[in-house]
Parts: structure tokens; sequence; C-alpha cells
């Protein structure tokens, strides 16, 4: 099945894309998803362990389950300020 995940800031930078399309049996797992990600866009393996990966609108452990109709994201820490 196809999943879509949508970037955001860095994630977007090094993937060179808003959004993912990784191929994967569902169900699955949040960790098992970020290994697909991982070999389906190797740049973004220098930042995965310091993003939130977000099931349905709220952030998701290694261990939520992903459906084919699961709504995606990947968030990395964000900074700013003055």
């Amino acid at each position: 099945m196809t999943l879509y995940i949508k970037l955001f800031a860095v994630a977007v930078q090094k993937a060179g894309t808003t959004n993912l399309e990784i191929d994967c049996p569902t169900p699955t797992t949040v960790g098992d998803l970020k290994q697909a990600v991982i070999a389906a866009c190797p740049a973004l393996s220098e930042i995965t362990t310091h993003c939130r990966f977000a099931v349905d609108d709220e952030f998701a452990t290694d261990t939520t389950i992903v459906t084919e109709n699961s709504s995606l994201a990947i968030i990395p820490p964000v900074s700013g300020g003055a």
C-alpha cells in the first residue's frame, strides 16, 4: 500500500519535496515506517532520530499502528525567536 507523508522544515530540504510516497504493507507501525522512510529517502536518515512522527494529527510512538487511511507527518525540531 502507498502511504503519503507530509514533511516540514528541514525534512523538506533534505528530501527535496513536501510529501513522500512510501510503499509498505499495512497495517504497520511507526517504527517500521521510519525504516521505510530511510530506505526510500536516505537523506532523511540524518534527521529522523530527532523528528517526531504524527499519525492522525497526534504525535506517535514507534509502536503506534499506521493504516492505509492514516494521516501522516514528519515534524523536525524547530527553533526560532529573536
